[in-house]
């Protein structure tokens, strides 16, 4: 009797397989129960590191615990969150749709979740070669720039693999080494805490390549050819911590919309919008303007062109006027055409700032690197 129930105590501290056969084949649901309290809860198939959501005791799902575990501070109740929310609307709206939209909001029930996060310390040697043209025509010049820095950096890495939180990539970008404690179930609020999906030796990995790509960007932007990049980073901590996300949905005239704020700082990090009248009509009127603009700029480049062999001009950097009014002709129409499309949506996606977010072709980043190019 004592041997049975010894084998019946160790198989219930492991994994339970109930097999489900279907006619195209067999699935498999897989339920752990917690080696600390002994509590059944199921795992998901992609689970590294895992969170037990009664007793809060985590671990490697390969076998293992984890040494450290912090919570980042929840600042916000749903209360805090409605007050948020309600602000951020107010002042989004009187920037872009009108601010009387707001009069027909119905917020709902805030929900909290708890993002799985890898906060990774090191110190980074970066090196990097290009060049910027100064100059134009016959005193057109390349100038070498090239530098390098050491810094101590914090990346934040989502130990998820698929980023499909509304608002993510804002969140982490909010993200600071603000107040933590050591993680504590009783302080999630009885709220979902979400398991990584990568382990802490992939964190770091993650890290340098997020830093790589955003020192890339920052690059191009200062100098007109980046030949080289080098990244060597040394780490010096990679710890285990969840973040607070609060999102909210709100009724308006029939619609669903989301608000996404961040508990660690507070503050909305993306929200939703309606698409109203008074939006629709400044937004057309704006795109017939740079639809006209456009029109005249390409029809008046051949006249341009025209006047300039006729001149027959020395200075070759004068063709560049033609070139420049046809390219900033094609931006504009491009630019008018991405207007009405914004204008046909239902919805649009703000900022914390109230800032409309761009995506995929950006009209204002066009213009600027035109400038960059012509000046």
């Amino acid at each position: 009797m004592v041997v049975t129930l010894s084998i019946l105590r160790l198989i219930a501290c492991q994994w339970i397989v109930v097999v489900m056969t279907a006619a195209k084949g067999s699935q498999s649901l897989v339920q752990y129960r917690c080696e600390l309290c002994n509590a059944p809860y199921p795992l998901g198939a992609d689970d590294v590191i895992s969170t037990c959501p009664y007793c809060g005791h985590t671990f490697i799902v390969d076998g293992g615990e984890m040494k450290t575990h912090l919570l980042l501070s929840n600042k916000l109740d749903k209360e805090g969150v409605n007050t948020t929310v309600s602000d951020w609307l107010r002042f989004a709206a009187s920037k872009s749709v009108g601010k009387g939209v707001t009069k027909d909001i119905e917020l709902g029930e805030p929900s909290l979740q708890w993002i799985p996060m890898f906060r990774v310390k090191a110190a980074t040697e970066t090196y990097h070669f290009g060049a910027e043209q100064e100059g134009s025509g016959d005193k057109k010049r390349w100038i070498k720039r090239e530098g390098r820095d050491s810094a101590k950096i914090t990346e934040w890495v989502l130990a998820r693999r698929y980023a499909a939180t509304f608002g993510i990539q804002e969140f982490i970008d909010s993200l600071v080494d603000t107040e933590s404690t050591n993680f504590d179930i009783k302080l999630t609020d009885k709220a979902p805490v979400l398991n990584a999906e990568i382990a802490d030796t992939d964190a770091p990995v993650r890290a340098k390549h997020q830093k790589s790509e955003r020192d890339r960007a920052e690059l191009k932007e200062r100098m007109d050819k980046l030949f080289d990049y080098r990244l060597d980073m040394e780490l010096e901590d990679c710890t285990y911590v969840h973040a607070p996300y609060w999102l909210i949905r709100y009724e308006y005239r029939g619609g669903t919309f989301r608000v996404a704020v961040s508990g660690a700082t507070g503050k909305v990090i993306l929200g939703e919008l309606p698409v109203t009248k008074t939006y629709r009509v400044k937004k057309w009127f704006t795109s017939v303007f740079m639809l006209v603009a456009a029109a005249l700029l390409i029809q008046g480049t051949p006249y341009i062109l025209y006047g300039i062999l006729m001149a027959d001009s020395s200075d070759g950097d004068v063709f560049l006027i033609p070139v420049a009014m046809f390219i900033l002709g094609l931006i504009l129409w491009v630019g008018s055409i991405q207007m009405v499309g914004g204008v046909l949506n239902y919805e649009i996606e703000l900022t914390a700032e109230g800032e409309e977010r761009e995506e995929g072709f950006s009209f204002g980043d066009s213009l600027k690197d035109l400038g960059g190019r012509f000046s």
